[in-house]
């Protein structure tokens, strides 16, 4: 065997690869301290207008709480994904868990009684942008842990895993928010609900301490894992040249962004026409839960079968087709069947951003996998905020007679639980609400009707996109199959060391 040195990944004659188990507490890692993330993300959205009563202010300021983790993600997530690229997972990963632990804590003294109103948001906020500044950290982790910690044949169902587990802690939040207002007397529990919002946040820094010993293995999983990538700067440079990585973040940002505005809206989408802010929990979770069981289906497929691209352009007309159903019949009150067209859209939404990551990698390698994952995920922000605020914008002051016409709960204070069990409710209980209305003195119920028939088109137009002009080629894939067939041409000299089996976390 000669003794040159080869830069090149297909180049190379010879390479030992190795799995350890402790990838997958890694990963677990990864996937709480995304999970803590989105419980403090969408905290208040489930239940906006309590938010609103409780620190005497007004729906837009309470939407800002969700749209700082937008800001924060793009001004931050060029650093997030530098940072990853030039020092790897460990120091991200700790700065994640270090700020999700402040920012969480520092929320609870939002409620202490001796600051007035100003301060209280002051703090709330101050707590908030801790959390935001340090999640895109973690956030853009999950494609940067599959690359260096797993083989070929786990990437996609690893990166999935990452990435759900953030609409995972949505959806808790979804349901737990709720659980803190007390339908009968009115009262908002805001004290207990943070300071259980923060309990995840402690045991990720924890969980970061105890297992993040090291950024990567001391063997990597694959070729694909041990390749170096090129200069930060020269990278951004290519993926921009990179028609097809254009087109996914577009179109893949669109996903995220589409997903963080119905996670910051979906209670003030519903409420107006009769559904409580449990039920809105209920739809998210059923949203968030179906789109796991969808993702996790489709990143499996996707490892055996190596169907990237075919498989994230049936994910996103499935999803379109999902939202034309969900604009047609949010605002008829049908009960618990909105569940059945809310699991419809998220039974494939999930699986276009974790699959898009995994494409986006295919597509423009050897440009780093923190880079390319990162730029969709500021891309699916900068698109989340844009949205909110137009579609907030956009949204109609509902006058006093539709609020009782539609037994607007938005302001509901009566115990309504029991009353989603059917799309038949007393107007008595909103009698109350006959100042409320674009004119009058009370307080202002939306409806965003016309905010949901934006999205959908919005979402056909992506579609359209990605089917129409996006023909991947799998570089990352030809890269590794090319090495492997280096590697078997010197099995006469020196036989490959690749161990398929798993190692023991000693061996770190």
């Amino acid at each position: 065997m000669n003794n040159e040195k080869c830069s090149s990944l297909d180049k190379e004659p010879i390479a030992s690869y190795r799995t350890y188990k402790k990838r997958w507490l890694v990963l677990c890692v990864v996937a709480v301290l995304n999970l803590s993330g989105g419980m403090v993300w969408i905290t208040f959205t489930p239940v906006a207008y309590k938010a609103v009563a409780f620190y005497e202010t007004d729906l837009g300021t309470i939407n800002w709480l969700a749209l700082l983790f937008n800001v924060c993600g793009i001004v931050f997530g060029v650093v997030a994904t530098y940072e990853l690229e030039r020092f790897g997972l460990r120091p991200a990963l700790y700065l994640s868990a270090g700020l999700t632990f402040v920012g969480a804590a520092l929320r609870i003294a939002s409620v202490a009684e001796d600051l007035n109103s100003t301060e209280k948001l002051v703090v709330l906020f101050a707590g908030q942008a801790l959390v935001a500044v340090g999640q895109p950290f973690s956030m853009y982790a999950p494609a940067k842990t599959a690359a260096v910690w797993f083989p070929e044949d786990e990437r996609a169902i690893a990166n999935t895993i990452g990435a759900v587990a953030n609409p995972i802690g949505v959806v808790l939040a979804g349901l737990i928010s709720p659980l803190f207002v007390d339908y009968n007397s009115g009262d908002f529990y805001v004290l207990n609900l943070l300071i259980t919002m923060a309990c995840p946040a402690a045991l990720g820094a924890l969980m970061t301490l105890l297992i993040v010993t090291s950024g990567e293995p001391s063997i990597p999983p694959s070729a694909g894992g041990k390749k170096t990538p090129e200069y930060f700067g020269h990278g951004l440079k290519k993926l921009f040249k990179n028609k097809n990585y254009v087109i996914l973040l577009l179109t893949v940002g669109a996903g995220i962004g589409l997903y963080g505005t119905f996670a910051t809206l979906l209670e003030q989408l519903l409420c107006p026409f009769g559904y409580t802010d449990t039920m809105a929990g209920i739809c998210s979770a059923v949203l968030t839960g179906f789109g796991v069981v969808g993702a996790a289906i489709v990143g499996v497929y996707c490892d055996r079968t190596k169907q990237f691209s075919s498989s994230i352009k049936f994910c996103y007309i499935a999803v379109t087709i999902g939202t034309i159903v969900f604009s047609c019949v949010f605002h008829i009150n049908i009960g618990y069947l909105i569940l059945i067209v809310v699991g419809g859209c998220g039974l494939f939404s999930f699986g276009i951003y974790p699959i898009g990551v995994e494409l986006a990698v295919e597509c423009t390698y050897p440009v780093g996998v923190a880079t390319s994952s990162g730029l969709i995920m500021i891309s699916g922000q900068l698109q989340s905020i844009i949205l909110v605020l137009v579609l907030q914008l956009i949204g109609r002051p509902m006058s006093a007679e539709e609020v009782i016409k539609y037994d607007s709960q938005c302001h509901q204070s009566q115990n309504a639980e029991s009353a989603t069990t059917t799309a038949e409710y007393s107007t008595s209980s909103v009698a109350n609400l006959l100042t409320t209305g674009a004119d009058g003195g009370g307080d202002v119920t939306y409806d965003l009707s016309l905010s949901i028939y934006v999205c959908t088109a919005y979402m056909g137009l992506m579609a359209l996109t990605l089917l129409l002009f996006f023909r991947p080629k799998y570089l990352r894939m030809e890269a590794e199959r090319s090495n492997d067939l280096n590697s078997d041409s010197s099995e006469s000299v020196m036989p490959p060391a690749y161990i398929n089996k798993d190692s023991e976390l000693s061996h770190l």
